[in-house]
C-alpha cells in the first residue's frame, strides 16, 4: 500500500521493424529510473556480457539503486547471463510450487535466490495463461528487497542479500549452491503480518 511503481522500456524498433532490447535503451531506462529516485529495479532480461550494461549496473549502484535480475532460461551451467552475473546485481532463479528448479533455468555461482516462476498465471493477449521462466520469479525478490528498503534498510545489494538470506528456505545442497543460490525467498512482507 502506498508504493509508487515506475516502468521503463529498454526495447526499441530496429530498421527491420523488429522490437529489440538494446544496451542504449537499457542505459536510458536506468537513467530515467535514477532521475525518478527509484531504489529497487526489476530486470527481467538476460544476455551476454556487455561493457555498456556492466558500466550502467555499476553506476546504478553508485547512485543507490539495487538491480534485481533474472538468471536466464537457457539451461546454462557454465558462465553467466547478464546483468544478473554482475556482482552488484541480485540474481534470481525460478522454482515450481514443489520447490523444483525450472528446467531451463541457468545455474552458476552468480545465482543468489530462488522464487516461484513455474506455471505463474500471467496476463496475455487475449487472456490469462500459465507461463514459466526466471523473469517471472524475479519480481518476488524485487518486491521483498523494496520492502526492506522501505523499512529503512540500505539500498545496497550486499546488505539486501544478507537480509533476504535470513528468511530463505535452503534448497538443494546445504548452504549456498549454484542451482538455488541461498534458497527460496520466504520473507513475510511486513504489510502482511
Amino acid at each position: 500500500p502506498g508504493a509508487s511503481l515506475y516502468a521503463a522500456s529498454m526495447f526499441e524498433i530496429n530498421r527491420r521493424d523488429e522490437v529489440v532490447g538494446t544496451s542504449v535503451g537499457f542505459v536510458k531506462a536506468l537513467n530515467w529510473m535514477a532521475e525518478n529516485k527509484v531504489k529497487v529495479v526489476n530486470l527481467s532480461i538476460a544476455g551476454g556480457d556487455n561493457t555498456m550494461v556492466r558500466d550502467a549496473a555499476a553506476q546504478a549502484r553508485r547512485h543507490g539503486m539495487v538491480l534485481v535480475a533474472s538468471v536466464g532460461n537457457w539451461g546454462f551451467s557454465q558462465g553467466a547471463a547478464y546483468p544478473a552475473g554482475y556482482e552488484e546485481v541480485i540474481a534470481v532463479t525460478a522454482v515450481s510450487n514443489r520447490r523444483k528448479i525450472f528446467r531451463d533455468a541457468n545455474k552458476g555461482p552468480y545465482v543468489d535466490f530462488a522464487a516461484p516462476g513455474v506455471r505463474i498465471w500471467t496476463p496475455t493477449m487475449p487472456g490469462v495463461k500459465p507461463q514459466s521462466g526466471t523473469s517471472l520469479a524475479t519480481p518476488y525478490v524485487t518486491v521483498l528487497a523494496a520492502l526492506q528498503v522501505a523499512k529503512g534498510a540500505r539500498a545496497d545489494p550486499s546488505a539486501l542479500r544478507i537480509a533476504l538470506r535470513r528468511g530463505a528456505i535452503d534448497l538443494g545442497r546445504r548452504g549456498r549452491d549454484d542451482v538455488f543460490g541461498w534458497g527460496l525467498v520466504a520473507s513475510k512482507p511486513s504489510c502482511m503480518q
